[in-house]
């Protein structure tokens, strides 16, 4: 299963060892027999990798349960699995390191980071969503909320509440805590996760950055790249669309809201989609369209999508929520806009191609910030400001 954080740490892990650094990876498999209890060794894309299977209901990649009794007992097990942390402990006496830095714990367990604090070695964790603090990892209320509403999770359930009580338990004080934005780090905190522990902020890096940028498009138009789901904002999106007939806009990805996007796609005769597409379909896009489109929801926490933008050279029309303002300078790089707002993204969308007359600048602009945070400078301050610090 490869998820954003699940990229970013075979990106991190090939770059450090590119810098002559000595790496090992622990992750999770899927159940096949009883041996798949136990950790076997083998490379993946050169980098040496530890496999075992967690017991609990399922793996993560096939479900947490059917209904929500099932994923309540799942999610339970999670967060308290002594196997994980029995055999990650196993492997850390093993393997010997000098740092352990942890991502997503969803699926392998948060108490493996106490079999890393029993032991001799620096703990580093970095966040890349809320699964410490919400099931569904996005902080997002839609069954419990009025009306149907997606809407942010101020005050979580009681289930959440206590869940999350014991992931903190669980995961008890790293040596430093990272998040590539600011937003992300202090929902932690107001939620009470690590008191007393060092909070950095370290962007994400970029692997590919066009050298020049791409020009003024042949014609209007926008690009949205990403999963498919309601907390996307995709109808905003279309909203949005419908007071632009003369921009086209592009919707690249799959996910759960197929149905609908595709449905509102067919009535909307200036929306083209392409469902899944190739890297080298998804880098021509990204090379005619004027900006890329960012309308989520819910509070993403540094979306890889807007660093790609970036990094071919497109501004980006992003919400203003979570850590997407912390990525976009307004009317440098892109701009911003409320969430669920289709009248305003259609005015930023207007504005961006129609009004500025500086698209060429802007585009200089993304890839100008794309060059100063590429893996390769992410790896070296994470090294500098934080495994060696």
């Amino acid at each position: 299963m490869h998820g954003g954080a699940e990229n970013y740490v075979l990106r991190t892990a090939k770059e450090l060892q590119r810098q002559n650094h000595e790496v090992s990876v622990i992750t999770t498999k899927t159940f096949e027999s009883t041996g798949s209890l136990q950790p076997e060794k083998e490379r993946y894309e050169g980098v040496k990798v530890w496999r075992f299977y967690p017991a609990n209901l399922s793996h993560r990649s096939d479900g947490t349960g059917k209904n929500i009794f099932g994923k309540g007992i799942w999610h339970q097990i999670d967060t308290i699995n002594p196997h994980s942390a029995y055999t990650v402990g196993k492997l850390l006496d093993r393997i010997n390191p000098d740092i352990v830095h942890t991502n997503n714990l969803v699926g392998i367990s948060p108490t493996v980071a106490q079999a890393i604090q029993q032991r001799n070695v620096r703990h580093v964790h970095s966040l890349h969503d809320y699964s410490l603090l919400c099931p569904k990892s996005n902080l997002l209320r839609e069954r419990t909320a009025p009306d149907d509403e997606l809407t942010v999770c101020e005050d979580p359930p009681l289930p959440c509440k206590l869940l999350a009580k014991e992931k903190k338990l669980a995961i008890g004080s790293p040596d430093v805590v990272t998040g590539p934005s600011k937003h992300v780090l202090d929902v932690h905190r107001e939620h009470g996760f690590f008191e007393g522990v060092r909070a950095v902020r370290v962007r994400l890096g970029i692997q590919n950055v066009e050298p020049e940028p791409p020009g003024t498009p042949e014609q209007p138009s926008v690009l949205y790249v990403g999963k498919q789901l309601r907390a996307k904002g995709l109808d905003t999106l279309f909203d949005a669309a419908k007071e632009l007939p003369g921009v086209t806009v592009h919707i690249c990805g799959t996910g759960p809201y197929d149905d609908v996007v595709r449905s509102r796609a067919k009535e909307t005769s200036n929306v083209v989609y392409h469902g899944f597409v190739s890297d080298d379909r998804l880098n021509r896009l990204r090379r005619k369209v004027s900006a890329a489109v960012v309308p989520s929801i819910w509070m993403e926490n540094s979306p890889m999508t807007i660093y790609e933008s970036f990094a071919a050279g497109l501004p980006v029309i992003g919400s203003n929520i979570g850590g997407i303002p912390e990525l976009i300078s307004q009317g440098e790089t892109g701009y911003l806009f409320e969430p669920g707002n289709a009248k305003q993204l259609s005015e930023a969308i207007s504005t961006l191609i129609f009004e500025t007359g500086e698209i060429g600048e802007m585009q200089r602009s993304a890839i100008e910030w794309a060059r100063d945070h590429t893996v390769e400078s992410h790896v070296k301050k994470l090294v500098s400001e934080i495994y060696e610090h």
